[in-house]
């Protein structure tokens, strides 16, 4: 690397600092933090341009020290001109392209012409926006000489920073905000990558992300996100000083006098965000909330709460999981986990399905496999069986989709209503089977839906549209839910994956990530998965694949293929662990 004199890497331990998403103003700082670990991240410095550097160098040289954010980004600042510098918004995004050895730089006189495969964007809070594969992104750059030496003049506007997928990785990192559902005391859980630096002050990495996540957490629910869960801390709640310093494991975190507007289950909610996101800290075992001095008490627990279950925010069920196989019309409840063991593991679930007729093809049963609902293959007919009987609701649609059922026992499917319009209907668990399902209102949805999943949170849906051109993307929206906590309609999308030629299955891996079986132009079609707000992660290919289930995370994943033949992951491979005409998660 040429443009580059000298790389330092710094490490004492590998830690992580940031400022909340991609933050634009910064302020006085706490002082020095008492009896906080003494770790330094891993830093990348850069030299300043060398004297006689082409236009192509100081190009490709400002590219590489934007992965070094430290002092306001001021090794890239050193390739600007004093104008270019000043307009400059470094944190309004970042490009992250896939290779630098793919870069194309072409000079012509005083401009320099970028070219390179685009792996994603990143947004000013942090949103992760993965580009399809074979993407690609491009900029022209103007320089003119000062004293003698090229220096960068004239940057597209909202340029931002642009890295490559080496210096991202190692100045970024993904993090979670979380949000509250009130209504059943869960969390939701949001995504996004942080800058990591140091605290401007105390050079300390510890301070520098807790006040980053701190401020993160502070800020209103993401649009994607609105309607369906909540920030508990009120409207005007801010941090009170500049910093979250950090004493004997304990994060420390002064708000301003809004904070106190919270009802008392507001403050549970906001105390259960808070720990679980400042947790994620290294050395952080608790957090202390004060506003003007005093702790910010909630009625009924003493002291500052140490757990979530303190708070009435536990994790859920850890129950094991069940898994359904169908034969022919019979349906067979097993436990998941034994039957990946096989052998005297097998055991079967005792509870009572219905027979299934071969023209019902598409399948989803409820968590306590009390209710199926299954899609003809006519893509137009619906039959439910619940509680209360079996039967099939009037038509209300065509081209429908899989169903598929959330932990409420609400039953989701896409598909073209009457006058030829997108739409996503639900079921209500425990309704009528012949009873008409509700439609949500989701203006943005466009094209033709493939795919329609409920989160294992149930507040989420992931939607699969294909476009006229039979391109397909993947898209994740908050479910938002009406006064009556029903639910009403989406909310913003939220692209997770793009430029699909095949979206053939999809499924929640865990709460933070997809299972599809899916293509891009010019590759087979294969098992992928889709994290949330992260790079898409390719699969060993299967032959012939044609579905995807999984038990739970990637580890999990198991496909089945065309000719009834269902694949498990061991060791990293491929291995044929039964036949089956289907398999179904029951609550997925």
């Amino acid at each position: 690397m040429t443009f580059v004199r000298r790389l330092l890497v710094v490490a004492l331990a590998l830690v992580l600092a940031a400022c909340g998403g991609l933050p634009n103003t910064s302020g006085v700082q706490r002082g020095l933090e008492v009896q906080a670990p003494e770790y330094q991240p891993i830093r990348l410095q850069f030299e300043p341009p060398t004297p006689g550097a082409s236009p192509a160098q100081i190009v490709q040289g400002f590219l590489a020290a934007g992965g070094s954010p430290d002092d306001d980004y001021a090794a890239s600042r050193a390739y600007l001109t004093s104008a270019a510098s000043s307009s400059w918004q470094p944190r309004s995004g970042v490009t992250v392209y896939t290779d630098s050895r793919k870069l194309t730089v072409q000079v012509s006189g005083d401009t320099v012409s970028l070219n390179v495969p685009l792996a994603a964007r990143v947004d000013d809070t942090g949103r992760y926006l993965a580009a399809s594969p074979g993407a690609v992104t491009a900029a022209t750059i103007g320089l003119t000489k000062v004293q003698g030496e090229w220096r960068i003049s004239r940057l597209p506007e909202g340029f931002g920073t642009w890295l490559s997928s080496f210096y991202f990785e190692r100045s970024f990192r993904q993090m979670t905000i979380t949000y509250a559902d009130p209504r059943d005391r869960t969390l939701v859980t949001d995504y996004r990558w942080f800058p990591l630096r140091p605290d401007a002050v105390t050079s300390r990495t510890w301070t520098g992300l807790a006040t980053s996540l701190a401020r993160a957490q502070l800020a209103p629910v993401p649009d994607y996100l609105e309607g369906a869960a909540v920030t508990a801390f009120p409207p005007g709640t801010d941090l009170a000083v500049e910093s979250v310093p950090i004493i004997d494991q304990i994060a420390h975190v002064e708000l301003t006098s809004s904070a106190l507007e919270a009802t008392t289950d507001g403050r549970r909610a906001a105390w259960a965000q808070m720990l679980s996101t400042l947790r994620q800290v290294p050395g952080v075992s608790g957090v202390s909330i004060t506003v003007d001095g005093a702790p910010l008490k909630i009625l009924g627990v003493d002291g500052a709460p140490t757990s979530l279950g303190q708070l009435g925010y536990d994790a859920g069920s850890t129950a094991a999981p069940a898994l359904v196989i169908r034969d022919g019309e019979q349906l067979q409840a097993v436990d998941f986990t034994g039957w990946l063991r096989g052998g005297e593991n097998q055991r079967a679930v005792d509870v009572p399905l219905p027979k299934v007729p071969k023209k019902w093809e598409s399948l989803a049963i409820s968590p306590d496999m009390r209710e199926v609902t299954a899609v003809g293959r006519d893509r137009v007919s619906v039959h439910r069986w619940t509680k209360s009987g079996a039967g099939q609701p009037k038509p209300f649609g065509s081209s429908l989709t899989q169903p598929s059922m959330d932990k409420r026992g609400r039953t989701w499917v896409g598909g073209v209503d009457t006058r030829g319009r997108p739409r996503i209907w639900w079921f209500g668990g425990g309704s009528t089977p012949t009873s008409a399902p509700t439609a949500l209102t989701a203006a943005w949805l466009k094209g033709s839906i493939t795919e329609v999943r409920a989160s294992p949170g149930s507040r989420r849906l992931a939607v699969s549209l294909t476009d006229a051109s039979g391109t397909s993307s993947v898209y994740v929206a908050g479910i938002v839910l009406g006064q009556d906590g029903a639910p009403i309609a989406l909310g913003s999308p939220w692209r997770i994956a793009t430029g699909l030629s095949t979206m053939r299955d999809l499924a929640w891996a865990d709460d933070g990530s997809l299972a599809a079986v899916a293509s891009w132009e010019g590759s087979d079609l294969r098992p992928v998965m889709l994290p949330l707000g992260a790079p898409v992660e390719l699969l060993p290919p299967v032959q012939d694949v044609d579905e995807i289930i999984t038990s739970g995370g990637v580890r999990g994943v198991i496909v089945l293929t065309a000719d009834r033949g269902v694949w498990r992951r061991v060791d990293g491979t491929w291995q044929q662990h039964a036949t089956a005409d289907d398999l179904i998660v029951p609550g997925s």
